[in-house]
Formats: structure tokens, C-alpha cells, sequence
């Protein structure tokens, strides 16, 4: 019983300090804006980067996981 209300309490907590930041305005950056740099791993395990692109039209586009939800 102890174990089961810690659990609740620890999922309360982080849905009070995730829940503000998902629903908050500076969450997603506006339409037009210029996007925030990033690096990620390409297909063949090189890092790529946005900066590498700069000034040049980029479409990225995540693939989701063949047979899954979403």
C-alpha cells in the first residue's frame, strides 16, 4: 500500500512540472520562426546537423516505427 501511494505521488509530481511546460506557448516555436539548431543521427549513423544546411530549404520529417499507434 505504501509502495502504491509513493507511485501515485511521484506520477502527481511530474505531471505538475511536465503538464506547464507542454501546454506552454514557448513550447513549439512559432510559424515562421526560425528553427533552433540541432544535431541528430542519420540513417547511417553520422551526426547532421541544421547549421550544415544553413541557408539552404530543409524538409525534415520523422518516420514513425512501422506498426505502432500514431
Amino acid at each position: 500500500m505504501l509502495r502504491l501511494l509513493i507511485f501515485a505521488l511521484v506520477i502527481a509530481a511530474v505531471l505538475v512540472i511536465l503538464i506547464p511546460r507542454l501546454t506552454s506557448p514557448n513550447s513549439t516555436p512559432a510559424a515562421g520562426a526560425t528553427a533552433p539548431d540541432f544535431t541528430l543521427p542519420s540513417q547511417d549513423g553520422a551526426s547532421i546537423s541544421l547549421k550544415d544546411f544553413r541557408g539552404k530549404w530543409v524538409v525534415l520529417y520523422f518516420y514513425p516505427k512501422d506498426q505502432t499507434p500514431g
